[in-house]
């Protein structure tokens, strides 16, 4: 059987795919959580608190359209790599931030990364699956 739904590849390029846009999803909803500790490390009043969780979601909206042109002029594969290299070094940037300030700074980039990989993302799922038999194929079964 030589489908293209069972070859290793659509089939790993679907498994980055949904890696990519659960670490994104859940990069923007986790700290929420994590507020009150972070209020005890770096102190701050509730502007700088805010700026934390607004930090990743204010790039991610407004750079996702212009995300989605340079993913189809880089190539899908490039700008999802790129944006995934942003958003490991930005995460770890955020875990090693000496101050309130550097977080932000930190989780703005990520949320930059974030807006490169996910129309990236859907490119490479729309390339890795044309047909749309495959398509419904890589989606789950209810």
């Amino acid at each position: 059987m030589s489908d293209a739904t069972t070859a290793p590849a659509p089939r790993r390029t679907l498994a980055a795919a949904l890696l990519g846009f659960f670490i994104i999803t859940l990069d923007a909803l986790v700290v929420s959580v994590a507020l009150p500790a972070i209020r005890d490390t770096f102190g701050g009043e509730i502007t700088g608190l805010q700026w934390v969780m607004d930090g990743y979601t204010l790039p991610f909206a407004a750079l996702l359209l212009l995300s989605g042109t340079l993913s189809d002029r880089l190539g899908a594969k490039r700008a999802f790599g790129a944006g995934l290299a942003l958003f490991i070094a930005s995460s770890g940037a955020c875990a090693l931030a000496p101050s309130l300030g550097v977080l932000v700074a930190a989780r703005l980039l990520q949320g930059a990364g974030a807006a490169l990989m996910t129309p990236a993302s859907l490119a490479l799922l729309g390339e890795a699956y044309p047909a749309p038999a495959a398509t419904r194929r890589a989606a789950p079964i209810r």
